[in-house]
């Protein structure tokens, strides 16, 4: 079966470290990974995809900074990300891809809302063109592998033994050391609530839509929301990106609003 992994940030790929030599992807990364500090962190990323004999393929959709798509959704400005939606719909039925697995929508980041909202629509433009494809979810900053949602739902669990454990937080350990900050305490946290064990399991989860697809409103504010607020308070960010900035993209992109 031929895979095609969406991405936001450089970096998830380490969260499906077995998965991607197992299935050895096509893989799109939608940022350069350069957050307030204006640091890139592709290189890592290239590396870790050549070593799982994963395929990037920039050429599809060439990675941005965070800001750029933050900008883009302060100003309701669709047409990049209809571009990308275009570009990736046109790639996975003259690839003949046959499932998209990608980011799941948690609320916490506004670029990992943004890869779901996308994938998700990649798989439905497909679909509607006669290229039906499956498309699965994977937490990048829930617990990798819940046993409350492995109970009730559809799935795919890639286990790995102890070696390749320790191989993979390894990996993950070296990766946030090298440019610590957010992305080191972001780790140091995930590991000690749901435990190094925990990523001994890989889960993909079958896709649903995101409540922008939905028209939803969130069940508590959405911690990008809550972070953003904080940062302007502190004069680092101007605006706060909310949900209904995600919103009018959903609404764009599903052609409810052209």
């Amino acid at each position: 079966m031929k895979h095609l992994l969406i991405a936001a940030h450089p970096g998830h790929e380490l969260l499906l470290w077995k998965w991607l030599r197992n299935e050895r992807p096509d893989v799109v990364v939608l940022t350069n990974g350069a957050g307030s500090n204006d640091a890139a962190r592709l290189a890592p990323t290239t590396d870790n995809l050549v070593q799982a004999d994963a395929n990037w393929i920039p050429q599809v959709v060439s990675p941005v900074a965070d800001a750029e798509i933050y900008q883009a959704l302060l100003d309701g400005d669709a047409n990049m990300f209809a571009q990308w939606l275009d570009r990736l719909t046109s790639y996975v039925i003259s690839e003949d891809i046959e499932c998209i697995v990608a980011d799941e929508a948690e609320d916490y980041n506004p670029s990992h809302d943004l890869c779901r909202l996308l994938a998700n629509q990649v798989a439905a433009h497909a679909t509607a063109r006669g290229h039906p494809v499956l498309s699965f979810g994977y937490p990048t900053v829930g617990h990798p592998s819940p046993p409350a949602r492995l109970a009730i739902e559809n799935h795919i669990v890639v286990e790995l033994d102890t070696q390749e454990l320790q191989a993979k937080l390894a990996d993950m350990h070296g990766y946030a050391q090298r440019f610590g900050g957010q992305l080191q305490r972001e780790l140091d946290g995930f590991i000690a609530e749901f435990g190094a064990q925990a990523y001994g399991r890989e889960c993909l989860f079958a896709a649903s839509p995101t409540r922008y697809e939905q028209a939803e409103a969130p069940v508590a504010k959405p911690f990008f929301e809550i972070a953003g607020e904080e940062r302007v308070a502190a004069g680092v960010y101007k605006h706060v990106i909310r949900g209904a900035h995600l919103q009018v993209v959903a609404d764009r992109l599903r052609g409810r609003v052209r």
